[in-house]
């Protein structure tokens, strides 16, 4: 299983999923904050809006079919990382406060500092990017935002189309 005990800025101590990071990845998928299901399986992206992301990356090209319940393993073998921007699981993100997300866009660079470079970023929620754009983008860090769960069709085709081409293309992804 991936998951790790931390202790939060409060002192809390949780169980959470481990970062999966390291130097030469092609690009780091970030998200809100781990769902309790994922973090109970182990994996990232393992309750429903997760599942359907899985589909479309192989949908898209962007993955080979992977292994059911250890995607995120093999993912990370072929060059692709996780991270979420808060730490802390929850049920909804509703559950997140102001500071919390504050805090952790500024935490969410420390953290990209150990693959070394500068790998695409890839925000699962448009909350998350909201939060920590400003921060990721000046250190130098290319963005791209993967369509919503309940994103219409033609939106879902062109967001993934658009992550196919930059994932495929020869950009330096450092400065």
């Amino acid at each position: 299983m991936a998951t790790e005990k931390i202790t939060l800025a409060n002192g809390q101590k949780i169980l959470t999923l481990k970062e999966l990071l390291r130097p030469g990845l092609r690009a780091v998928f970030v998200g809100l904050n781990p769902s309790q299901v994922s973090v109970s399986l182990g994996h990232y992206w393992q309750g429903r809006h997760g599942i359907r992301r899985w589909a479309l990356l192989r949908e898209f090209g962007v993955t080979p079919p992977l292994p059911p319940g250890a995607e995120d393993d093999a993912a990370f073998d072929l060059g692709f990382g996780f991270c979420d921007l808060v730490r802390r699981p929850s049920r909804t993100s509703k559950e997140l406060n102001n500071e919390e997300l504050q805090a952790a866009a500024v935490d969410l660079l420390f953290r990209l500092s150990v693959t070394g470079d500068h790998p695409l970023i890839v925000f699962t929620y448009m909350k998350a990017r909201k939060c920590a754009e400003r921060h990721v983008s000046e250190s130098g860090y290319r963005i791209h935002q993967m369509p919503g769960p309940y994103a219409p069709s033609k939106k879902v085709h062109a967001m993934m189309e658009q992550l196919q081409k930059l994932l495929s293309s020869d950009l330096p992804t450092s400065e």
